[in-house]
């Protein structure tokens, strides 16, 4: 049976640092494991790849963990209750498939008082859950695509708040993520920012 508080949460770093994510092993990923293998794309060049094969192995185990618990049904007393202003979903991974997502909906409704932003490539199992919000649509969670095309900035699809888009190193098309970090910007992790297309250059 899975125990309260099961689902694993990490301590990031980098840009990423003072923002927790609930992360998933991008190693076991079906969907993550087609996409590294294709070219003009931005996952051949996935840094979670890297990481979890190089100097991030140690974390393997408790992703795979959540990878297991996350892709099955957790029963509503058994969601971690958290206690921050921001959580990332999936720094590391992507939506393994739709209870996955249904998962990270309900914890996201569970705790009102964050704000939970998932960036994901998965837009068919977004839309498939908001064609029928079981559960509702939490307000507290913010969507943003991930596109995968590099130096092919888009719009916001529909059913996303926001998009993020990638341009090749040494680009000098226009960014406004580039450089910075995350808890000092936040532009991702808050609907009213004002800035609703982020682009970052491959590093």
């Amino acid at each position: 049976m899975i125990s309260k508080q099961a689902v694993h949460m990490s301590k990031m770093s980098g840009k990423l640092k003072g923002i927790p994510a609930i992360n998933t092993n991008t190693l076991t990923n079906p969907f993550c494991i087609r996409q590294h293998q294709k070219t003009g794309t931005i996952c051949p060049e996935c840094y979670s790849f890297t990481m979890l094969e190089g100097y991030r192995k140690n974390c393997t185990p408790a992703f795979e963990r959540n990878s297991a618990l996350l892709s099955e049904h957790i029963p509503w007393d058994e969601l971690p209750v958290l206690n921050f202003a921001y959580v990332r979903y999936s720094a590391h991974g992507e939506i393994i498939n739709y209870q996955h997502y249904l998962n990270l909906v309900r914890i996201a409704l569970k705790n009102p008082h964050t704000t939970f932003v998932l960036w994901t490539k998965r837009a068919s199992i977004v839309r498939q859950y908001q064609a029928r919000p079981i559960h509702g649509m939490p307000t507290n969670l913010i969507l943003i695509f991930s596109n995968p095309r590099i130096d092919k900035v888009i719009d916001v699809p529909r059913g996303f708040h926001k998009v993020f888009n990638n341009v090749a190193k040494g680009s000098t098309s226009p960014q406004n993520c580039t450089g910075r970090k995350c808890m000092e910007c936040l532009a991702c992790y808050r609907k009213d920012s004002g800035t609703d297309v982020i682009v970052e250059m491959v590093k």
